[in-house]
């Protein structure tokens, strides 16, 4: 009786040791975001915004030099993407680094018309608290609104929209 009491033990601990739970399940967020370009440079794009799902984001987006007669026009190379939002409740920061990826010009903005991007950049190190191993995408079309003034043309405002999917 011991002996079977015992097994039975064993094997319930090396079910609940082996067997995967249920809270530890990777959760996909899937949401869709607006926002502006608030810094510029040649190698780096910062972006800040909302979505469906409550709070606000940030992203930096590290890249090669842009080249809008090359394909892509950059590669991402790093940089942060960060959403203060709720989870299950709690306020939570869900952080997450840039891995990859690539910024394509696809409209080069002729005349001093706008142009457009496609920013398409890959997630690592996705979760709550910069603990995640997690992964994601960030989605984007990157507007520069152009005006020409005195004979040149200036940007003068840039937005972004697109989705983010973000798993841990």
């Amino acid at each position: 009786m011991r002996l079977r009491r015992a097994l039975v033990i064993v094997a319930l601990a090396t079910v609940a040791v082996c067997a995967p739970a249920g809270s530890l399940a990777a959760q996909t967020y899937n949401d869709t975001i607006s926002g502006y370009e608030y810094y510029a440079t040649s190698v780096d794009g910062k972006f800040a915004g909302t979505g469906a799902l409550p709070g606000h984001w940030n992203a930096d987006v590290q890249h090669t030099p842009l080249c809008s007669s090359c394909t892509p026009t950059a590669v991402i190379t790093g940089g942060s993407f960060l959403l203060a939002t709720t989870l299950n409740s709690f306020p939570t920061l869900v952080t997450g680094q840039f891995s990859g990826g690539s910024v394509q010009v696809t409209n080069v903005g002729d005349n001093c018309t706008n142009q457009f991007f496609a920013v398409n950049g890959i997630l690592g190190s996705v979760g709550p608290w910069y603990t995640g191993s997690g992964s994601g995408t960030f989605y984007a079309t990157l507007v520069h609104y152009r005006y020409r003034i005195f004979g040149s043309c200036i940007t003068y405002a840039a937005s972004v929209t697109g989705t983010i999917s973000l798993s841990f």
